[in-house]
């Protein structure tokens, strides 16, 4: 490694959700170790204006494909200028991009540029050129997706590796419980058992599963509240459903907060009932700040929650399960509240700030 201590992060998605987020945390701890970051993204995308509030150094980077000359030629002239330890890269468009511009380096007589692509998910069967010989590591969130990309054999498995996210859970518990005003005027307005769900808006997350089950729940607690926070593509047909099933006094689309923890210190349950999920965070803030958690037995979700001992982990995408679920842990809260006292000790163990520095700075070191 150079003695630049200088990292280049990149992101060609346009919304922002879990996987940048923890990009933009890693950004912000490894300036407070003396690194300096840089976050190449598309213009006014999410993650854009987020890391810019954050105060984090950005530049713009169009990402229109992942063969756009313009973008590559300007990322090769940056980094000729100043060069980084490794680029991070979390968009398809951008890793593709920092991959050509890390080997046109080191094939014009530069030093290799070790190029780190950070995967959360992988459809279908994955192919081996790509995390053999384009990147020097691909970064994985759970043991269960590292074994997704593995089925394929001709992929050395040295170069999956798994890296848990790490939360900043001084921050998330720091004793700031404001709700923006447009939510505790709607839950002023509709008191009653609060479930609350952080994610990206799409279906995979299961936003609509917990909707058809509270049709159901809706039985034996009429007045329950779900909360929904974030925003994605999928915002117009979530509005629509809320509609047929009639559910608009129990549901509300807080759209992107900034902070989960006044949220989740307000609920009576968080529910993460995704259909497909890597690992997922929202259950493991939940989890640390005390709050009854549901969550899906699919993915890398059963890493993050030991059920029956920190949590419920539910059949995915099993509505009457979920309405179960859902009735039992609101008709015994005392229940709930031992399952998440355990599930503080558990994930801040697990999940800690300073685990996943340590190894990202150690996958960086070694390539």
């Amino acid at each position: 490694m150079t003695d630049s201590k200088f990292i280049i992060f990149s992101d060609s998605s346009k919304n922002i959700g879990g996987q940048e987020l923890q990009a933009l945390q890693q950004m912000r701890v490894l300036n407070d170790a003396g690194y300096q970051t840089l976050l190449l993204a598309k213009p006014c995308s999410a993650i854009l204006e987020r890391a810019q509030s954050y105060g984090l150094v950005t530049q713009e980077i169009t990402f229109r494909n992942a063969f756009h000359i313009p973008s590559l030629l300007k990322i090769w002239n940056m980094i000729k200028i100043k060069r980084p330890d490794a680029m991070i890269c979390h968009g398809s468009h951008d890793a593709l991009i920092c991959a050509l511009v890390g080997k046109f380096t080191k094939w014009f007589g530069g030093q290799s540029i070790p190029v780190l692509r950070v995967k959360t998910f992988q459809h279908g069967y994955p192919l081996s050129f790509a995390y053999n010989y384009l990147f020097s590591k691909t970064i994985v969130p759970s043991q269960f997706l590292r074994e997704k990309f593995l089925v394929n054999k001709s992929i050395n498995p040295q170069k999956i590796q798994v890296l848990y996210p790490g939360i900043d859970f001084s921050g998330l518990d720091n004793g700031v419980d404001v709700l923006p005003p447009h939510i505790q005027t709607w839950l002023n307005d509709h008191p009653g058992p609060v479930i609350s769900h952080g994610a990206i808006l799409r279906g995979e997350k299961g936003h609509s599963v917990i909707l058809k089950a509270l049709v159901q729940v809706k039985h034996s607690f009429p007045n329950v509240r779900y909360l929904i926070a974030g925003e994605g593509q999928d915002r117009p047909l979530l509005e629509v459903e809320i509609m047929a099933l009639n559910l608009q006094d129990n549901v509300l689309l807080t759209g992107i907060l900034h902070k989960i923890a006044p949220l989740l210190k307000v609920s009576d349950m968080a529910a993460l009932p995704s259909l497909v999920e890597p690992l997922g965070m929202f259950q493991i803030e939940a989890q640390f700040l005390e709050v009854p958690t549901l969550a899906s037995n699919t993915g890398g979700i059963p890493e993050t929650l030991f059920n029956q001992k920190t949590g419920l982990l539910v059949q995915s995408g099993d509505v009457g399960k979920w309405a179960e679920a859902i009735v039992w842990m609101l008709s015994n809260p005392s229940v709930g509240k031992a399952m998440a006292k355990e599930g503080r000790q558990y994930v801040q163990n697990k999940f800690s700030l300073e685990a996943n520095t340590a190894g990202l700075l150690e996958l960086i070191k070694n390539n």
